[in-house]
């Protein structure tokens, strides 16, 4: 009997990495990854800020160009409502001129004049309303008189004696009417003198 007994054979397989000295953890190894950790957690703090803080610089610029906008519309509406007896004058001058045909030259000068007006201040969101035929709306018209008529209906706007203005939607001046009481009662006699 051979009582020679050779060896097994030594282990390939690497070894697996040491947990530090004779079964102690990695310390090193769990202090960076706890530190990772940590460096992610603050990542996506410092994101969600900067993430909050362009959502509110963002709200402030719609703000501010909102209430830029709302400014300038109300510093157009005033200067143009200052403009506009102005340019009822003109008109009034012009109704005038063109009773005189000598002066038609100068009718034409002042008519291109005002048709400039209005193509400058239609562009800026100024509209003519000239409200005859129309019920009369106490919101958007001013009554300054009530007439017999039978061609309009009672409570319609009989004649405009002063055009009225929107400006970009909103009521700049009302227009200034006439409204029709219906027709004439013709059923009432005239009172009579007592002799």
């Amino acid at each position: 009997m051979d009582t020679n007994t050779t060896p097994p054979p030594p282990d390939l397989e690497p070894d697996a990495p040491s947990d530090g000295a004779e079964g102690q953890p990695d310390f090193a190894h769990a202090d960076f990854q706890a530190q990772y950790e940590t460096v992610l957690l603050e990542k996506d703090e410092l994101q969600q800020k900067l993430l909050r803080k362009a959502a509110d610089f963002e709200n402030f610029r719609k703000r501010t160009q909102k209430e830029k906008d709302e400014i300038r519309g109300a510093t157009e509406a005033f200067l143009i409502e200052d403009l506009l007896p102005a340019i009822d004058t003109l008109k009034l001058g012009l109704d005038a001129a063109e009773k005189h045909p000598a002066a038609s030259d100068i009718t034409q000068g002042f008519q291109l004049v005002l048709d400039q007006f209005n193509n400058i201040l239609s562009q800026r969101g100024l509209v003519e309303t000239d409200p005859v035929g129309e019920p009369f709306d106490p919101k958007v018209h001013e009554s300054v008189t009530q007439v017999p008529c039978d061609e309009t209906p009672e409570g319609h706007i009989v004649e405009t004696i002063r055009i009225g203005y929107f400006f970009k939607d909103k009521l700049l001046r009302p227009a200034m009417v006439a409204v029709s009481t219906g027709a004439p009662d013709d059923s009432e006699e005239p009172p009579t003198s007592a002799s």
